[in-house]
This record gives structure tokens, sequence and C-alpha cells, in this order.
């Protein structure tokens, strides 16, 4: 069983024509974009709604983000994302999106760090006691899947 059937799907979406570049592939920032939509779905099955947000201030602010481009994607595609939460703390949460294709092919992934910030008190704050449960129980459910091989591994060159 793969990874992909273990973690939480969180976006399915075709890729559309603004996306793609003058290669007729899907352009690099927009892998992002997608990411960035799937994480929008990740904070929103957590508890962290844009209601959530504006009543209490609590968000999360993105500190780092590492991207890795696997296969290209062209026109049309539909592309699956799926998330996985990789480590927590009182303040953080460290998170892995993968996104497949039909075929259940890697595309790509991003491994990224975040922060919670309290909008109204403007600075880094600790995760309400909501979103710290929420984020222990699927943390939990995530204890199971192994780690993804390029989780903490940055960018490198190999030397000879």
């Amino acid at each position: 069983m793969s990874n992909s059937l273990l973690a939480l799907q969180t976006l399915q979406t075709p890729v559309i024509k603004d996306w793609i570049d003058y290669n007729g592939h899907l352009n690099d920032a927009y892998y992002l974009v997608i990411f960035t939509q799937a994480t929008d779905e990740l904070q929103n099955y957590l508890g962290l709604t844009l209601a959530h947000i504006q009543s209490t201030g609590e968000t999360l602010f993105t500190v780092e983000t590492h991207l890795a481009y696997v296969k290209e994607i062209g026109l049309g595609e539909m592309v699956t994302i799926t998330s996985q939460v990789l480590e927590i703390d009182n303040k953080r949460m460290r998170i892995f999106h993968s996104m497949f294709n039909d075929q259940n092919e890697l595309l790509a992934t991003v491994e990224m760090l975040f922060l919670c910030y309290n909008l109204k008190a403007k600075k880094v704050a600790n995760f309400s006691d909501m979103m710290m449960q929420s984020l222990t129980n699927l943390k939990a459910e995530h204890a199971q899947i192994p780690w993804p091989n390029s989780a903490g591994k940055g960018i490198v060159l190999k030397r000879t």
C-alpha cells in the first residue's frame, strides 16, 4: 500500500490553461498554488476555518517550504494532493504534501513548516486547545505512515 492511500486527501483539481508555461507544462509557481490550496483544506479539516481565524485571530504563517518537482504535468491532468503531519509542538506544524496523477504516479512534493500566529496580538502564539487536539489526533493517525524519503533533506549538491 502506498503512503498516498494512508495520508489525508486534501485536494483534487484539474490543471487549467492559466497555469501552463511556455514549455507546455504546469508552471513551477502553480505547483505551490495547488499545494497552498491543499494547505487551506488541511486547515479547514483541523478546524482552523475562516470563521475561527476571524473570531480568535489564530492562524498559520508559512515559515519554510521545500518543493520538489518529480514529473512534468500537462494541461487538463487531474492532480490529487495528500497531506501528512510529520511533527507538531505547541507553536509549530511540519507537514508533507504529495501530488499524484490519476495513475497514482508521484508528480511533486512539498515539505512545509508553519508557525501559529495570532493576528489580534500580532505575534507568534501557542496553538489553541482546539487546534492542539486536532493536530494531536491527526498526528496520531499519521503515525503509521512512514516518513517520505525526502523529508528533512533540503537541497545539497553531491560532491565528488
